[in-house]
């Protein structure tokens, strides 16, 4: 029996400007945003892993046509988080190429302009979610240095904080679980428990 090997690719939206949910709110008026939060501003409400779906695979057959369908339709949203704007996509190994094309071509999300920036291919979802988790330390990590940068005598922060709010983003997501450390010796290491995650066979990449 032939086995299928698959690859996972991590992406995370970014935004020329801030989503309508975000600019349109009273409560965020009074600070103003750094270019980091601009461009990784948490994605529209109505942006779910269905919807996502339905708009790659239209930017598939817009560009691909049916040969693209053909070969890139059985692709799967396996993780998507709107806190982030970041999510993982799963694609046979020899089609991820036709996907991440198609991907590059997404203009617009729910009527907000957006680029699909493909992070990581990795022949494990398991490796994703640890870069899903890397990137969005630095992502916090380089706000706090806007931030400070830009407000004169502010101190900083340190690396456990940038911790605890990657794991209260991921865990206040509907599609993901909490981030837990593995043990008290790797403190380092934060795995992100995705749903519908199954036993991934470890394929190099």
């Amino acid at each position: 029996m032939v086995r299928v090997k698959q690859r996972y690719l991590l992406f995370t939206i970014l935004y020329p400007s801030s989503p309508q949910s975000t600019t349109n709110n009273g409560s965020n008026s009074s600070s103003k945003p750094t270019q980091s939060m601009i461009f990784h501003s948490p994605s529209p409400a109505n942006l779910t892993r269905t919807s996502l779906a339905s708009i790659i695979r239209s930017s598939i057959s817009n560009n691909f046509g049916d040969w693209g369908i053909g070969q890139c339709g059985s692709f799967a949203v396996k993780y998507f988080s709107q806190a982030t704007s970041t999510g993982i996509l799963r694609i046979t190994r020899d089609n991820y190429r036709t996907l991440w094309a198609a991907l590059t071509y997404v203009r617009e999300l729910c009527g907000q302009p957006a680029v699909i920036k493909v992070v990581r291919v990795s022949g494990t979802i398991r490796k994703a979610e640890l870069e899903a988790v890397k990137l969005a330390e630095e992502t916090i990590r380089r706000v706090k240095r806007e931030v400070r940068d830009t407000k004169s005598g502010a101190g900083g922060g340190n690396g456990n904080g940038d911790k605890k709010g990657v794991a209260g983003i991921f865990s206040g997501g509907k599609s993901g679980r909490p981030v837990t450390a593995a043990n008290d010796d790797e403190q380092d290491e934060m795995v992100v428990d995705i749903v519908d995650s199954e036993n991934d066979d470890d394929d190099e990449e």
